[in-house]
């Protein structure tokens, strides 16, 4: 109890330590800001009618920055289903602690003074416009950011999908009347949900179905023992090598046929690239598990290369980990390649090849992991450095 209550001590002064230090920061980042749009306003002498058009689809890490760092020098649309940008990393946070969700979302009319942003749907794109339901727009260059998302093949309110915050924050004052939880996927999502559930309510019965033989089986070996000995220890239930595959009420059934009684269930696999926009226009652009394809400048690449459409993000087709730093560096790779284009230097087009990131993976509140390639570390500093990262992004907003 005294080492826990140590802990937490130590956590908030962390805490409001780096609310300080991030607060300067921030500071820091506006005047750079400034500074940059009083350079392009008093460098770029093309109108901002004549200014070529960029369309971003998709308002996450990648849209997001693609849309910052453009908006001063062209015409630049931003089509997201939401008005706001989330972190998605934190979102899980927001299942015990609802007014976290404050934290990690903004709306894109606060950060981007001078992009239109629209809340519509994509429905196509054809070689020069984008298509929504009630118009198109026309693009120069187009960044297609659309990231992923469950792909439930449950439509009962008791399946409740683990992708928005939004979503999560609306069974708080539900789940605390639950006893039996179930969470479908033991991967990275699936293990944090877990967690955070079982290090805030006490005597919740929590059960993870997953179909692999291990949890989160990617990583190595030290990160999944440690992660199984932790929900263990908090009385979480791990089924391996099964998949539910239907339910009756509150009766869950596998493959292969364990019944698991549960009041509530997440779903936390079938994820799935958002990509079915641009099928029937760009078939030869679209990869057998739905991803889209890029050259190493990620331009969309399937029998040809589209030079004036580019692709970042989750919907990448890319071998490595769905990671927000993935998105960060290949919307920079973007915005780079669109500058060179435009300005007719197409000998500084940078290419992006995968590479090993670290990897932060939250127990709760105060554990966490930090994975690198082989490597791991357990325990307070990750979920420390976690928050850290947390505040790093959104005071760039």
């Amino acid at each position: 109890m005294i080492v826990l209550l140590l802990l937490q001590i130590i956590f908030f002064v962390g805490y409001y330590v780096m609310s300080v230090v991030f607060g300067l920061f921030r500071i820091f980042l506006m005047l750079v800001k400034f500074k940059n749009l009083a350079i392009s306003t008093l460098c770029n002498r093309i109108p901002i009618e004549d200014r070529k058009k960029v369309v971003i689809v998709g308002g996450g890490f990648s849209g997001s920055i693609v849309a910052q760092k453009l908006e001063n020098d062209y015409q630049v649309t931003l089509i997201d289903t939401k008005d706001f940008f989330e972190f998605t990393p934190s979102i899980l946070r927001t299942i015990v602690e609802p007014q976290h969700v404050k934290k990690i979302q903004i709306l894109h009319s606060h950060y981007l003074k001078h992009t239109n942003v629209i809340q519509k749907e994509v429905l196509g794109v054809q070689s020069r416009e984008v298509i929504l339901d009630d118009r198109s727009v026309e693009f120069d260059y187009l960044v297609i950011n659309s990231g992923s998302s469950y792909n439930s093949p449950f439509k009962e309110s008791s399946v409740v999908s683990s992708a928005r915050a939004n979503t999560l924050r609306e069974n708080y004052y539900h789940i605390r009347k639950l006893k039996r939880i179930l969470i479908i996927g033991g991967g990275i999502v699936g293990v944090e949900l877990a967690a955070e559930i079982v290090d805030h309510f006490k005597g919740k019965e929590v059960t993870i179905v997953h179909s692999q033989s291990k949890l989160m089986n990617r990583f190595p070996k030290k990160t999944i023992r440690y992660t199984e000995e932790f929900l263990q220890k908090r009385g979480v239930k791990l089924i391996y090598n099964e998949r539910v595959v239907a339910h009756r009420g509150q009766t869950f059934i596998t493959d292969q046929g364990s019944e698991i009684i549960a009041e509530q269930a997440f779903l936390c696999t079938g994820i799935a690239p958002n990509s079915n926009f641009i099928k029937n226009s760009y078939p030869d652009a679209i990869s057998e598990s739905g991803y889209i394809k890029a050259n190493d400048h990620l331009q969309m690449a399937g029998t040809t290369y589209y030079r004036n459409i580019f692709v970042s993000g989750d919907v990448l087709h890319v071998r490595e980990e769905k990671l927000a730093q993935t998105a960060e560096c290949t919307a920079s790779i973007v915005v780079n390649n669109i500058n060179a284009m435009e300005s007719r230097c197409e000998h500084k087009l940078q290419s992006y090849k995968p590479f090993a990131k670290p990897v932060l993976i939250s127990l709760g509140k105060y554990t966490a992991i930090l994975v690198y390639k082989d490597y791991s570390i357990t325990g307070f500093l990750p979920a420390l450095l976690k928050q850290a990262v947390e505040f790093k992004t959104m005071v760039r907003y």
